[in-house]
């Protein structure tokens, strides 16, 4: 959904909505340059682009119309000793700076309360302090939450774009309980929430309003050797009870990005970029309780482990960073939510663990949505392999150990990003004990090494840019898994340019994959549910059982307007069938040409009930390369914030009637009846201590009877200024009258079965967060998840294309169908004997699955983490969903309780 809500960029730092380029790259797509010119009014001409708005700003920071504002930073004789009451001699030199400006409500207004701030240096650290005067003290907003959590509370945000980039910028922030917060903003407006430095501040409250004085070590920024550094740079304050957001240099609403609109920070002179050199060493104990099984020399009931690693951050030169960890432990990381996945695609997960999300932006290339070139859940995967228990026990590892893993990265002061991941993971065994009590090890996740690297070059302060990105994956197979891919390999090239002040912006893509293996590997490759190169009407691709590589390429185009009341983009992506990234990447697709269209029109400043609206047009169709059209969808939705800080949003989409590929899974492509979907929902304000949120979707297929619909609920109170509690229940019904189950082959004739499948998905997250110190803080996750899938009718296709839904299908009546026990067979041709076999496919999948965490910074940089990991999930064939009997049966299933201790020590030399 393309302009609901904002990054967390956004609502601090004042950027604009997400626009298409980010959120629907590969949808894009080309209509032709008319359309473009017709409906979005490209300026094709210098003359027309001057008619739209001028370009001079792009190249002339000389003229004082495009100067950005300028703070000027004071060396101290003696650094100011950080206490948060701003009394050191250090801060009389510096100059005040207190010009801010409104961006929210009111934009271009002076601020209700006046905000000031100086700026002074040492050789290690820059200072900044800041004065939030206040006229109800009484009144400021102070949450006291753990650290990088949002809150509904007053704030200070520091943001410095060291390299001077206008693209990138470290940001720091802090309410007055002295919560901090820190992000890294990269391609202008996006951001990577995960990136921690070691900084300090303090905070104090009086009767004049509060202080900030922060402390932010020159080793956690980047930037090269010059006699006189100059730093983009912004101050940010928000005025909780008021909603206001004041910028000390203006970012309009009205214009694009984010680290492009800063100001200026200068007079730093004689600085020495730091050869940063920090260890973390960690040592990790974990104890396992679970259920004992009779005879299982693998489930004894306990289990127990001591583990010790070491991450580093070294700086190889000013502005390039090495990082490595070796044996790296994420115990602390939350745990995944349950899902019951009846596709044929894989789900995707976001990355958590810390080594490998922070500074994520530099190996990020995105293909479509979710969709990337490297995704990096694929190091430590869960293995791919499955053990012989030979009639006797088996113990399948839940993740492949990782030996070690580094980065090279940074950026050099003439303007090329460079980035180099290497990552190697061990061979993994499951461990097997057969009747006999003969042990064996068998590989089930081959040693691999995964690479990517990433080059890039920035024009015109980053208004254009330039690069490439690669990946490898290289795999040493044992015998038994000849199956995978031995080798993976992919090269993409990026380009990216905008124009005329921001407001015009056009980039692409163009990618080639390689992957390389047995001729098993391959065979399963051309099968796979990306491609089905096997479907019998896909005449536009060859398979052959006996290759030993595949390749394919893909790419991209999108050009939009950034700015203004009216936005828009067009473009085209491709893939071709061969299109193949899943080694490194994460992909669902291939073979595919699309074509999307994106409009909006956008209110940004208040009126008399809303305070910002939009209104959303997109439009796409795709096409295989044998031009069946397999996608031609339409969609309205809306976007509203209203004067009382509740917020609203509702939208309507139309699938038309197109081939799939996939239905049959390897099948001849099914025609799919058209779709009619809608959601909505609302949020209140999220600054009071009770919130609430709403969202409803529905779907509807009238041809095939088929419904679902989904409704999902959080309720928040903030029951005190250092507690949090959090409820979001979810509830999905879906009855859909053709589930796929499975392709069976009778007197050399495929039948592909369906059913009628009546789905039910119960679950609550619930959350509590408890924080006694910014550095101590308690975290509560948990999840009771209850899925429940009755098969109400078989039915096998007879013609995938017939005009008619119900002429596609034959429905088998109760005299073909033979249940003997725990299976069901089906009698195809009427001769009263079961020709195909189903294994009973009603289900109910249970599970309940919590974390608690206490996290305790106890020196700057170092932490303590105390984890109780419990679990509990069992899969039957009853298929009746009963809440309340699902609960208390969640609660009687064997438990899985695992402990760890983790203590991290930061050094810095």
């Amino acid at each position: 959904m393309c302009c609901e809500s904002g990054s967390r960029t956004d609502r601090i730092l004042g950027g604009s909505a997400s626009n298409m380029a980010r959120s629907h790259r590969s949808r894009a797509i080309l209509s032709g340059w008319l359309v473009a010119v017709l409906l979005l009014g490209i300026p094709l001409s210098q003359s027309a682009a001057q008619q739209t708005g001028p370009d001079s700003c792009d190249n002339d920071a000389t003229d004082p119309a495009c100067r950005p504002a300028v703070a000027l930073a004071v060396r101290a004789t003696e650094p100011p000793h950080v206490d948060g009451r701003l009394e050191d001699v250090a801060w009389g030199p510096a100059p005040l700076h207190s010009s801010f400006v409104q961006r929210d409500p009111d934009q271009g207004r002076p601020p209700t309360e006046r905000t000031e701030f100086r700026v002074v240096y040492s050789d290690e650290a820059l200072y900044v302090g800041v004065r939030a005067w206040d006229s109800r003290p009484g009144e400021i907003s102070a949450q006291l939450t753990r650290r990088d959590e949002y809150s509904p509370s007053d704030r200070i945000v520091i943001a410095i774009d060291s390299y001077r980039d206008r693209r990138t910028a470290f940001v720091f922030a802090v309410n007055p309980a002295g919560v901090k917060q820190d992000w890294y903003s990269f391609d202008d407006a996006d951001e990577d929430d995960t990136w921690n430095a070691v900084w300090d501040v303090e905070c104090t409250i009086d009767s004049l309003g509060w202080i900030a004085e922060f402390r932010i070590p020159f080793s956690q920024l980047r930037f090269t050797t010059a006699e006189e550094q100059v730093f983009g740079f912004q101050v940010v304050r928000n005025l909780n009870r008021l909603n206001e957001e004041t910028h000390w240099q203006l970012m309009r609403r009205e214009e694009p990005g984010v680290v492009s609109l800063f100001g200026d920070l200068e007079g730093i002179r004689g600085i020495a970029p730091p050869r940063r050199a920090e260890f973390m060493p960690y040592l990790s104990a974990t104890g396992l309780w679970n259920e004992k099984i009779a005879g299982d020399p693998f489930n004894t009931g306990r289990d127990r482990d001591l583990r010790a690693g070491l991450d580093l951050n070294v700086g190889v030169t000013s502005n390039i960073s090495f990082s490595a960890t070796v044996n790296p432990d994420f115990g602390q990381v939350e745990a995944d939510p349950a899902v019951v996945n009846l596709t044929a695609f894989e789900t995707f997960f976001p990355e958590k663990r810390p080594f490998f999300s922070e500074g994520l932006d530099m190996f990020l290339f995105r293909l479509m949505d979710m969709e990337q070139l490297f995704y990096t859940r694929r190091i430590g995967r869960a293995p791919q392999g499955v053990p012989d228990p030979r009639g006797g026990f088996a113990q399948n590892p839940t993740e492949t150990t990782i030996y070690t893993a580094a980065k090279l990265s940074g950026k050099t002061a003439g303007g090329w990003t460079v980035g180099l991941l290497d990552a190697l993971t061990a061979e993994e065994r499951a461990q097997v004990v057969d009747s006999a009590g003969n042990t064996y090890g068998d590989p089930v996740e081959p040693l691999t090494n995964y690479f990517a690297g990433r080059l890039a070059k920035d024009f015109r302060q980053g208004l254009t840019r330039v690069g490439a990105f690669a990946t490898a994956v290289n795999r040493r197979l044992p015998a038994n898994l000849e199956w995978l891919r031995t080798s993976a390999y992919s090269l993409g090239l990026d380009f990216s340019h905008r124009w005329s002040n921001d407001a015009w912006g056009v980039s692409a893509t163009l990618v080639g994959s390689h992957v390389r293996g047995s001729q098993e590997a391959i065979d399963l490759t051309q099968k796979a549910s990306a491609r089905y190169y096997q479907r019998p009407d896909n005449d536009h691709v060859d398979y052959d059982p006996t290759r030993t590589s595949l390749s394919g390429v893909a790419g991209d185009f999108i050009i939009e307007k950034r700015t203004g009341s009216w936005r828009g983009a067009i473009g085209f992506d491709t893939r071709s069938p061969g299109f193949e990234v899943n080694d490194a990447g994460f992909m669902r697709r291939s073979d595919r040409i699309g074509q999307a269209l994106w409009i909006q029109r956008r209110w940004l400043d208040p009126g008399k009930l809303f305070r910002r609206a939009a209104v959303n047009f997109e439009q796409h169709s795709v096409f295989t390369y044998g031009w069946e059209r397999t996608g031609l969808d339409a969609s309205a939705r809306a976007s509203l914030d209203f004067l009382n800080y509740w917020h609203a949003y509702l939208g309507v989409e139309w699938n038309a009637e197109n081939l799939d590929p996939g239905s049959l899974r390897g099948g001849p492509a099914f025609l799919r009846p058209p779709t009619l979907s809608s959601w909505c929902g609302f949020s209140t304000d999220s600054r009071k201590s009770l919130r609430a949120a709403i969202e409803g979707a529905v779907l509807r297929q009238p041809e095939t009877r088929s419904w679902a619909y989904e409704v999902s609920i959080r309720l928040s109170w903030r029951a005190a200024s250092n507690l949090d509690l959090t409820l979001a229940p979810r509830l999905l019904r879906n009855y859909d009258s053709w589930q796929y189950l499975q392709t069976s082959t009778v007197a050399d004739s495929s039948h592909y079965i369906f059913g009628e499948l009546n789905l039910t998905t119960a679950s609550m997250t619930i959350r509590a967060n408890i924080t006694f110190t910014p550095n101590m803080s308690l975290q509560l996750y948990a999840e009771p998840f209850i899925s429940t899938g009755e098969y109400l009718g078989l039915r096998d296709v007879l013609d995938p294309k017939a005009p008619r839904f119900d002429g596609r299908f034959r429905n088998f009546s109760d005299d073909d169908l033979i249940v003997i026990d725990e299976e069901i067979w089906i009698d195809v041709d009427g001769d009263g004997a079961g020709d195909i076999n189903i294994v009973q496919p009603n289900f109910r999948a249970i599970s309940f699955r919590s974390n608690v965490v206490l996290r305790w910074e106890y020196i700057l940089g170092s932490t303590l983490f105390l984890v109780w990991q419990h679990g509990r999930s069992d899969v039957n064939d009853n298929s009746q969903f009963q809440l309340w009997d699902g609960i208390q049966g969640m609660f009687r299933l064997p438990a899985e309780n695992l402990f760890v201790l983790k203590v991290n020590y930061w050094l810095s030399l």
